[in-house]
């Protein structure tokens, strides 16, 4: 069984929880599968542990979530209504200006939401589509709200332009149904 004493973290400056736990970054190989190893009881335990010693235990994150750009896609998820391979009844968006977007965000902010999401149907972003977002990212920024988004596959060009302009959260949203990938190859 793993103590929790044996759970020891380094220091990373600026990295540590509300009660000054620094946050874990020293991992050897193993110590993940001894975690999945453990009884399973014992597992939402040690996250909530961990979770307790790095955030306020009764705080709950509010977000909001926009499509900036729905339909449209190329990609074949099979579960996504954006994508132009199913007809949802959905028409087709061009990327939202940044203004409405904007406004959007401080409504969410007015509703009690502390981060605000975008969601755009493409595989991945022009660098045209991309610039806008990073506008649109700063100009979120300005409304103090963190941001997020799917925005489709990037180049690490691409994600780093999106880091400079503080963008926290990133989710690939590109999940293709291997069944029709498959039938595409044949």
């Amino acid at each position: 069984m793993i103590e929790r004493k044996s759970w020891g973290a380094v220091e990373v400056e600026g990295n540590s929880g509300r009660n000054g736990a620094p946050v874990r970054r020293d991992w050897e190989r193993a110590e993940p599968g001894e975690l999945c190893a453990l009884p399973f009881a014992d597992l939402p335990f040690h996250g909530q542990t961990v979770h307790r010693d790095i955030f306020d235990p009764n705080h709950v994150e509010s977000a909001s979530l926009l499509s900036v750009k729905t339909g449209g896609c190329p990609e074949d998820c099979a579960y996504c209504g954006k994508s132009v391979h199913y007809d949802t009844g959905l028409k087709a968006t061009r990327l939202m200006d940044r203004a409405d977007v904007v406004a959007a965000a401080q409504h969410a902010k007015a509703a009690g939401a502390t981060r605000f999401c975008m969601a755009a149907a493409w595989r991945s972003p022009k660098d045209r589509d991309l610039d806008q977002a990073c506008d649109t990212i700063a100009a979120i920024k300005r409304v103090v709200m963190e941001t997020c988004g799917t925005l489709g596959m990037l180049t690490p060009k691409q994600a780093a332009r999106l880091a400079d302009a503080e963008q926290r959260g990133l989710r690939l949203g590109c999940q293709t149904n291997r069944g029709a990938a498959r039938k595409r190859s044949a």
